[in-house]
């Protein structure tokens, strides 16, 4: 399934993800998945240095029921990785 972020979500900064151990902010876009494993889709910040197209893939510790994009990003993450 697909999530694209609203307006309403990107007013609230939901789709603001900062990766302390990487100094990463990523921007969220969109997210792409299911079950406990997505795709985040957007912009990363490393360094100062702008990354369009940037994408992380991740786990939730627990699935959720009925998943929307606000519930997905402020879930408890497993694992993350870098795609690109």
């Amino acid at each position: 399934m697909r999530w694209v972020l609203t307006s309403e979500e990107i007013e609230k900064e939901i789709h603001k993800i900062y990766l302390e151990e990487d100094d990463l902010l990523m921007e969220g876009e969109w997210i792409e998945g299911e079950g406990k494993e997505y795709i985040l889709h957007g912009i990363a910040t490393i360094e100062g240095e702008r990354y369009h197209d940037f994408e992380i893939a991740f786990a939730l510790e627990e699935e959720i029921a009925e998943p929307t994009a606000e519930e997905i990003l402020l879930a408890p993450w497993d694992w993350y990785d870098f795609v690109c």
